[in-house]
């Protein structure tokens, strides 16, 4: 968590790499691979996106929350909408292969906007629910550990339990 304004060049590396073991990864290679590579380049992904989290968001929640909410949550929500109202001409042209209800139309928009369930052909963006989530409790979690001056660099780097002030409490 830096306000350094100067680009890393080492994180857009980092998310290269990442990128091409997803596509790797989907690209039929063996599944050991596959399942080793997922234990790399998803963590890898948020934890580039934890180092990027402005220090500003911890004392402005509302401003951090509303900024993850319109970068994950807006396209999230619109391309779905998008492809759920196009769903039964895609069962049409057989790319589906079942149509929806008006029921079930309604039932889907209600899991889009709460970001609990997609559309069949946006299943890569089971990222940006789990980004989105992840990404507000992240702020919630460090604000509050801030506002108490409980926040370490132990804490951000995810041993919260292993602070610096935990560890020398004799017991």
């Amino acid at each position: 968590m830096t306000e350094n304004k100067k680009r890393d060049l080492s994180l857009d590396i980092a998310k290269g790499i990442c990128i091409i073991l997803m596509v790797v990864g989907h690209a039929g290679c063996p599944e050991w691979m596959n399942k080793f590579m997922g234990l790399i380049r998803m963590p890898c992904f948020f934890f580039i996106s934890g180092i990027l989290l402005s220090d500003r968001y911890l004392t402005d929640v509302k401003s951090g929350i509303r900024k993850k909410l319109k970068g994950y949550y807006k396209p999230f929500v619109k391309w779905s909408l998008i492809f759920l109202l196009l769903h039964n001409v895609f069962a049409y042209l057989h790319i589906y292969d079942t149509t929806f209800s008006l029921q079930e139309i309604g039932i889907k928009i209600i899991r889009i906007i709460t970001m609990t369930g997609g559309e069949q052909l946006l299943g890569g963006y089971w990222f940006l629910i789990s980004l989105t989530w992840a990404s507000i409790g992240t702020i919630l979690i460090l604000s509050y550990l801030k506002k108490r001056n409980k926040l370490t660099n132990i804490y951000i780097m995810g041993g919260g339990n292993f602070s610096p002030h935990n560890c020398y409490n004799p017991v």
